[in-house]
């Protein structure tokens, strides 16, 4: 149901958007994800995400946006009791935001305030083990980006988006884990229209 509730505003988005767009953007950037829970970090550290993305921008400073962001890492969890054996891991998160954004007029470059939700799907697996999780889930997501012209339609720009996940691990036990956070971006948007 929750996958369903996703797809309607994309098709929508996808029908409608470009026939009223004063402007189409297209992206992509890379960064760093910073997770929110402490034992994600413990485990794997930072991750490199890569995201895509198409805006479609309309008069009044308004627009929307639809993307997809993909991040896998390799980590290893040690064993609470025995002598710390240590079990590779690999997590992988595919994200799908739908975003409603607003630029005010700042001379000299683009400010662009975001807020919307993102559908995610992940899994987790041991890979030395037949141990792991997956599922997908709905939330919010919050974003800051700053762009810089540089040549013709091309730009420059960075963000700032925050996406809360939880998550419920595979039994035993089932409980719920948070695997959301901060990602900082940056990379290049051409103006196609």
């Amino acid at each position: 149901m929750k996958t369903r509730l996703l797809l309607v505003p994309a098709l929508l988005l996808g029908l409608t958007a470009p026939a009223r767009a004063a402007e189409l953007t297209l992206s992509v950037s890379a960064g760093v994800f910073l997770p929110q829970q402490p034992f994600y970090r413990q485990i794997y550290g930072s991750s490199i995400p890569l995201s895509f993305e198409a805006g479609w921008e309309f008069k009044g400073g308004f627009g929307l946006s639809a993307g997809l962001t993909a991040l896998r890492d390799d980590g290893r969890a040690v064993a609470v009791s025995g002598e710390g054996e240590e079990y590779p891991l690999r997590f992988e998160r595919l994200t799908v935001p739908l975003m409603i954004h607003f630029s005010p007029k700042v001379k000299g470059f683009t400010l662009r305030l975001a807020a919307g939700l993102a559908g995610h799907f992940y899994r987790e697996r041991w890979r030395t083990v037949d141990l792991g999780f997956e599922g997908r889930t709905i939330g919010p997501r919050l974003g800051l980006a700053v762009g810089f012209p540089v040549l013709g339609r091309l730009s420059l720009f960075g963000s700032l988006i925050y996406e809360p996940l939880s998550a419920k691990s595979a039994p035993p036990p089932e409980e719920k884990v948070e695997l959301g956070g901060v990602l900082v971006l940056g990379g290049v948007i051409l103006r196609v229209l």
